[in-house]
């Protein structure tokens, strides 16, 4: 197993080659993009756009519809959750085993190849397109994504989009990523990606979130957070309390936090964190306070820290939502009271801060975050 990330103990502290992410912008030509909605077979929608050169997005997901009839708000949905409507470069994720980020996902419509799932080799013998290609190119990707999609619902595929929940789920790897894709459905997206094009997704009325039952039994040390425990070879089972948890390390997940807490109960991922906060807000507890997550790359400090993941992209500053930020430092200023961590740069810190790596990357902004935390400290 690679020490890159998880700083097990029996493994070398790494270098994790990420820099290439923070120096590379998303595939596709920046434009500007209008959208207006129209009343189409599948509900309220659609996305009409023209950019200055090239194709859009909104263009290739229609394009992407035509070819291989899955809804084009369902791929908007997807590709919403899965990056914000950007085209990550392969490098932030290629897999590498033992590396919190190296789930192996590429895209914006997160094409797998790692040791547990290969989709994006499925979307290559779909659609002809070499892997390389569905990589790096945006239009190709959503075109690989929907063709992937398709292939899991079948030949006799749904009338509407309520009926694609189970396709959505096994194409995203469980429950949580459907209910991600369909709370999005129903609430609407609309955003600026880092290209330049404006894209909104209208609320479909019709649709509603597939509800996540919990499993009667244990619950999060936390609680507003719900438990999903990571697989039990990703961590290591300890006893910590107050004297032996001194930090706090925050992290981006290059990923959703759908994705991430699928990753850490993958058995081959070999990584893990305590928490995963959403966009949203919404928080899920992966391993407990007093067990030693798999998350810093530096075993000294997972045998000391506590490691929250946050759902999005280093490069991409639309990742630190108000609501995300707000719900974190809530949840670090309580891990503050509970362990006697002292809200100050030296018990709180980024990734990078404990080893070769630039995550959480240039827009998470520690003095503002701490600031919270003090604050909410207080509130109790």
């Amino acid at each position: 197993m690679c020490g890159e990330c998880s700083g097990t103990p029996e493994a070398s502290i790494k270098t994790m080659d990420r820099r290439r992410f923070l120096q590379l912008g998303g595939a596709g030509l920046a434009g500007v993009i209008t959208a207006t909605a129209a009343t189409g077979a599948f509900g309220p929608r659609r996305l009409m756009a023209q950019t200055l050169s090239g194709t859009s997005l909104a263009a290739e997901f229609r394009a992407a519809e035509k070819a291989y009839g899955v809804p084009e708000e369902l791929l908007l949905a997807m590709g919403y959750v899965n990056t914000l409507w950007e085209m990550p470069p392969p490098a932030v994720s290629d897999y590498q085993e033992g590396d919190l980020h190296g789930r192996g996902a590429y895209g914006t419509m997160q094409l797998l190849q790692n040791p547990s799932r290969d989709t994006l080799g499925m979307a290559a013998a779909l659609t002809g397109l070499s892997e390389s290609r569905l990589k790096r190119d945006r239009a190709s990707n959503v075109r690989g994504g929907a063709a992937v999609l398709a292939k899991i619902a079948g030949q006799s595929k749904p009338s509407g989009l309520e009926g694609w929940q189970e396709a959505v789920a096994e194409y995203g790897g469980g429950p949580l990523y459907a209910q991600e894709v369909y709370e999005t459905l129903e609430s609407g997206a609309s955003l600026t990606n880092s290209t330049g094009e404006s894209l909104r997704l209208e609320a479909q009325e019709v649709v509603e979130a597939p509800v996540i039952y919990r499993t009667q039994g244990r619950v999060a040390d936390y609680g507003r957070a719900a438990w999903h425990p990571a697989y039990g070879g990703n961590f290591t089972n300890a006893n910590r309390g107050a004297r032996k948890i001194d930090f706090i390390v925050i992290h981006v997940a290059e990923g959703s936090k759908s994705g991430t807490i699928n990753w850490f109960q993958d058995s081959r991922a070999n990584v893990s964190a305590h928490y995963v906060v959403g966009r949203s807000g919404g928080i899920a507890q992966c391993v407990r306070n007093a067990d030693i997550a798999w998350h810093a790359g530096n075993w000294p400090v997972n045998t000391r820290s506590i490691g929250i993941e946050h759902a999005g992209y280093g490069k991409y500053s639309g990742t630190w939502t108000r609501r995300m930020v707000r719900s974190s430092a809530k949840l670090s200023a309580h891990l503050c009271r509970k362990f006697n961590i002292p809200a100050d740069r030296d018990h709180i810190f980024g990734h990078r801060q404990a080893s070769a790596t630039l995550c959480p990357g240039k827009h998470f902004d520690r003095n503002r975050y701490i600031r919270l935390v003090r604050r909410f400290k207080k509130q109790r």
